[in-house]
């Protein structure tokens, strides 16, 4: 790969590790100072899901949008509204501001759906899983430590002072875009000029008719659903019935996160290189089935990091190769929008999925997410076997 790919490549990939570095840095603190402003449950859940919302309404518009422009545009007017975003919450002096900043960030995070889209036009197919590996990685590694500074910079300032430090990692993160970052969308791919916009919600059955990728943004949906259940349910799990703290639990999450970015940084390519992105989708999906079962089942906390583990491996294998396909699937001018929409259906997942998993766990029982997620994850890898099986000669072309 030229040198000048492999630049663009590291830029991108640092733009997502400093965007998720940021994002990690806001969100296990959003409930904590929204309380503190004597915000009701009730309108600090809204805080908590209008980000998703907002990314469900947009991300297909800023995707849509990039196919036209270009992506470096995209990402910088993302990136700057990421920085407004943490400028609102570090001056809010009550639970409204917070919201705000909340709805500011969703509306412009079109970081990672278009920073795909980048990937997909700088890198060779054979080469793009391994890409949205790093981006997976990168995406894993800012997660896990932004919390711990987040925690760190709460103590000594306040929101203030973690508005401020997202601030400031917004804005290296736009000077080096600004400064490193070729366009990478050329002119003979990129949308008519005369080309209309329509209402973002417009793009969700567009990109479902486009060939074979429909149903892979369908098992998208139905995969990220499935973890949701997990995600916004687990700690009352460790707690009741593992006997975990706030402390524990935030182990075991930076626990997921090392083992995703193992996998995603380090492996996939390898793995990719060896099994096509197909099957390990297929096995990623199939490895979680019985994970995500034996989540409330183990008889002791080394278990459980023993199927949080396998859990994890599925996760780091399914998810860069389902983007490596639809990267492969989408249209050269219409890469943007299928990202888009792919976002904006995870973002979805992410609202509907923890309202399901937190009824069921008060109302079916402690295992019922979980149960639940297994189901959804087996439906996910038997569509994809029936992918496989109904689109032979795509899938050939494609690896």
């Amino acid at each position: 790969m030229p040198d000048r790919l492999k630049s663009a490549q590291r830029v991108v990939t640092f733009t997502i590790f400093l965007d998720l570095l940021g994002f990690g840095l806001i969100i296990p603190q959003l409930q904590y100072y929204a309380d503190a402003f004597h915000a009701t449950p009730a309108f600090i859940g809204m805080i908590q899901a209008i980000y998703s919302l907002m990314q469900f309404l947009f991300a297909p518009f800023w995707g849509r949008l990039s196919d036209r422009v270009g992506r470096r545009p995209v990402l910088l007017v993302s990136i700057a509204g990421s920085a407004l975003s943490y400028v609102l919450f570090a001056m809010a002096r009550d639970a409204q501001m917070i919201f705000l900043s909340r709805l500011l960030a969703g509306i412009t995070a079109a970081n990672l759906s278009t920073a795909q889209a980048y990937i997909s036009d700088v890198t060779p197919p054979q080469e793009r899983t391994r890409a949205m590996g790093l981006i997976g990685a990168a995406f894993g590694v800012g997660f896990i430590l932004g919390p711990a500074v987040g925690g760190v910079l709460g103590a000594w300032g306040g929101n203030f002072a973690i508005g401020m430090a997202g601030a400031l990692l917004a804005g290296v993160n736009w000077l080096s875009a600004f400064l490193r970052l070729p366009e990478s969308l050329s002119a003979e791919n990129r949308r008519r000029a005369g080309e209309r916009y329509t209402f973002p919600l417009r793009d969700l059955p567009r990109v479902l008719a486009i060939p074979h990728v429909g149903l892979l943004a369908l098992v998208l949906f139905t995969a990220i659903f499935a973890i949701a259940n997990l995600e916004s349910t687990f700690v009352l799990l460790a707690k009741h019935r593992y006997g975990l703290g706030q402390r524990e639990c935030s182990y075991l999450f930076a626990y997921l996160g090392i083992m995703g970015a193992v996998v995603q940084g380090g492996l996939i390519g390898k793995l990719s290189a060896r099994f096509g992105e197909t099957r390990l989708l297929l096995g990623g999906y199939l490895l979680q089935v019985p994970a995500l079962l034996f989540i409330p089942q183990m008889p002791s906390t080394g278990w459980l990091m023993v199927v949080l583990a396998v859990m994890a491996m599925g996760g780091g294998v399914a998810g860069p190769s389902l983007n490596g396909l639809l990267s492969r699937l989408a249209p050269a001018d219409r890469r943007g929008e299928v990202f888009g929409v792919t976002q904006s259906l995870g973002s979805l997942a992410r609202v509907v999925g923890p309202a399901w998993g937190g009824w069921s766990f008060g109302h079916l029982g402690m295992s019922a997410p979980y149960v639940t997620a297994a189901m959804l994850m087996l439906i996910a890898g038997v569509m994809v076997a029936w992918w496989i099986v109904s689109a032979v000669p795509v899938v050939s072309a494609s690896e």
